[in-house]
């Protein structure tokens, strides 16, 4: 209980941050989350682990195609 006071009292102490500060400013470490990202990788099986790996590179390239595709249709308005 006094654990969950502390961090709320942190959240209310932390002032509002500039848009441009967002960008500049170096946000705490979330010391939770590697720990639990570990644990989930650690209790998936090889074939999951190889479906999410292949997702991500199946998304990776639909990103890049994306990026592309958008630099040609510019590029197609600009000439």
């Amino acid at each position: 209980m006094q654990n969950q006071k502390k961090s709320d009292d942190k959240q209310q102490k932390k002032t509002r941050k500039t848009i441009l500060g967002a960008f500049f400013a170096r946000e705490e470490p979330d010391k939770e989350y590697l720990p639990e990202l570990k644990g989930q990788w650690a209790s998936m099986e090889k074939g999951q682990r190889v479906k999410f790996a292949i997702g991500a590179m199946v998304g990776l390239a639909i990103f890049i195609a994306a990026l592309i595709m958008v630099y040609m249709v510019i590029s197609g308005i600009i000439s």
